[in-house]
């Protein structure tokens, strides 16, 4: 049997991931991640994990380079089309996962590089309805995204990095999100200045300031000494956090 909430939120996820739906300034700050990606990162880490892989574009960009790669998606169709993709380009060593991140448990250095792209960092969250939840105290703290990230920063090998794209806490990044959601048929129902931009299909995607990214990743013991924010565009930052090696 079908569960047409699911159906949903897949054919959600699939517009938020193809470009015809995408914001320019999203979509540029997307570009200028995958160049920086390319520039010092394809070659050079062997085992790879990617947080929300979706249809598997980086599984393509570094798999062909690397020993091994764990895509790891929460949405069963997309995950699904990652696989085929993989297998269509012979990537054998590439894997997809089908789990929610907040729960699984991995070993100590496993991968060299962990990576969540595509601003999808912003999306962990405790769910509810209720959205006086979200407040500054709990965005600066988020339970779901310490759950997530730490357990990828744990199973670094020392010396690897954690790499994540999220947006700045700013006007135009704000605006950027209303636009993407609203071109992907979806409503939102969060009022201006919020700090998170939520729609009444149950999407929610959340903009960082340096302060509360670096009070999320000390959460878990990533120091500000250990974080460096790469500016991609207006709106985002690839952020980089290293291993202690």
């Amino acid at each position: 049997m079908t569960d047409p909430r699911r159906e949903s939120e897949d054919e959600a996820v699939r517009k938020t991931l193809e470009s015809e739906y995408v914001n320019p300034l999203i979509q540029r700050a997307r570009d200028r991640q995958d160049e920086l990606l390319r520039e010092r990162f394809v070659g050079k880490r062997k085992r790879i994990a990617d947080i929300g892989c979706g249809r598997g574009p980086h599984g393509s960009m570094f798999g062909p380079h690397c020993d091994l790669y764990h895509g790891f998606e929460i949405a069963p169709r997309i995950a699904k089309a990652a696989r085929a993709r993989w297998r269509a380009e012979g990537l054998d060593h590439a894997q997809v996962f089908v789990t929610d991140v907040a729960e699984i448990e991995l070993e100590r250095s496993t991968y060299d590089l962990a990576i969540c792209m595509y601003f999808t960092p912003g999306n962990f969250r405790d769910p509810s309805d209720d959205l006086s939840l979200y407040t500054d105290a709990y965005l600066d703290r988020n339970p779901r995204f310490i759950a997530v990230m730490s357990r990828f920063y744990r199973a670094l090998e020392p010396g690897g990095a954690l790499l994540l794209t999220v947006y700045k806490d700013v006007p135009e990044a704000e605006a950027a999100q209303h636009d993407f959601y609203l071109r992907t048929g979806q409503h939102v129902v969060t009022p201006a200045g919020s700090r998170f931009v939520a729609t009444a299909e149950r999407f929610w995607s959340v903009r960082f300031t340096r302060r509360s990214m670096l009070s999320n990743l000390g959460a878990f013991g990533a120091g500000a000494g250990q974080v460096t924010f790469h500016d991609l565009n207006e709106i985002g930052w690839l952020v980089e956090v290293a291993h202690p090696g």
